[in-house]
């Protein structure tokens, strides 16, 4: 059994609460990340009329629907 001081142990409940709260925001976030990262996931928008749309990332050209202008698959950076 651990023998701890009566003074420690509103730190100790403290710290182990905070891991806690911690370790539950690190897994909420690592879930948001990849969730956000899969609706990103073969989104690109065209060059000419800035539409935005989906398509296979195996295909490195492709046709916009809207104005039929070839585009190329074009990296999404965050702002």
């Amino acid at each position: 059994m651990i023998t701890m001081p009566l003074y420690m142990m509103p730190f100790a409940y403290a710290a182990v609460f905070l891991a806690a709260v911690l370790a539950l925001w690190l897994a909420y976030a690592w879930r948001r990340e990849r969730r956000r990262r899969k609706m990103w996931h073969g989104l690109c928008q065209c060059r000419l009329c800035a539409e935005w749309l989906r398509h296979e990332r195996s295909a490195t050209l492709f046709r916009c629907p809207a104005c039929g202008a070839i585009n190329e698959h074009n990296f999404i950076n965050d702002i």
